[in-house]
């Protein structure tokens, strides 16, 4: 985040640029944007009754074509980047759908937590209407409530296994492990539990940074053996 392009939504009021350039300028006015937002929301009393979640559809657009350049501003750093992690928008690599999470609801939310689990964007309603007491739709949902995760110290209920959808079923995570498989290429598990969590911290609020495999090397021959052949999920 944001999309492209970004260079037209720079503000030119500025009088000094960020040090991350047109993106980073976007994003710290995006950031301002939200902060004064807030302060409406406690200036007209309802903090208590406001329920705060910033995130994001998919990873950089590494793979945008060639026409999203051809407005003669938009530069290749614009569309950011998934940091360790391989793949962009629209593919099923981690890159592509890793994103940031970030939920505050005063009085309710765990403070200075940073969450491990894997979740998935899909949680979001029926965790919001569990929060709000509201009936979810009689059809089956692919996702969870995780309102767990948000407010209970150490919750360790597991979460279902999560299916990564691209036109077609490519992959799925459950715990530790990922299986992906495509078209183009051969079957691929992952042990996600062998990279070090990136952790950041925020005064008062949940950032959810899950740790995951990079996808630069292929796990799978590796650790075939510790690979859990009772898990059907990833067979």
């Amino acid at each position: 985040m944001p999309h492209l392009p970004v260079a037209f939504a720079a503000m030119k009021k500025r009088v000094k640029s960020s040090a991350g350039g047109e993106l980073g300028d976007v994003i710290e006015d995006m950031d301002n944007g939200l902060a004064k937002i807030w302060s409406v929301i406690e200036e007209a009393g309802e903090a208590d009754n406001t329920i705060f979640i910033f995130t994001s559809d998919n990873g950089p657009w590494l793979n945008a074509p060639q026409r999203m350049y051809d407005d003669g501003h938009t530069q290749p750093y614009h569309v950011g980047a998934a940091g360790i992690f391989r793949g962009s928008k629209a593919l099923s690599y981690e890159g592509g759908h890793r994103v940031p999470f970030i939920v505050y609801w005063k009085g309710h939310t765990l403070n200075n937590e940073v969450l491990l689990k894997p979740v998935s964007n899909v949680d979001v309603l029926p965790t919001l209407a569990e929060w709000t007491k509201s009936k979810l739709p009689a059809n089956a949902l692919d996702g969870q409530s995780i309102s767990g995760y948000l407010t209970i110290k150490n919750y360790n209920h597991p979460h279902r296994p999560i299916y990564y959808h691209n036109t077609v079923l490519e992959g799925v995570k459950d715990g530790d492990w990922k299986l992906r498989i495509t078209k183009r290429t051969t079957r691929e598990h992952y042990n996600r539990s062998y990279l070090t969590y990136r952790v950041i911290r925020l005064k008062g609020l949940i950032l959810l940074m899950t740790p995951g495999i990079t996808k630069r090397k292929n796990i799978y021959y590796n650790y075939l053996k510790s690979f859990p052949k009772t898990n059907k999920a990833l067979t």
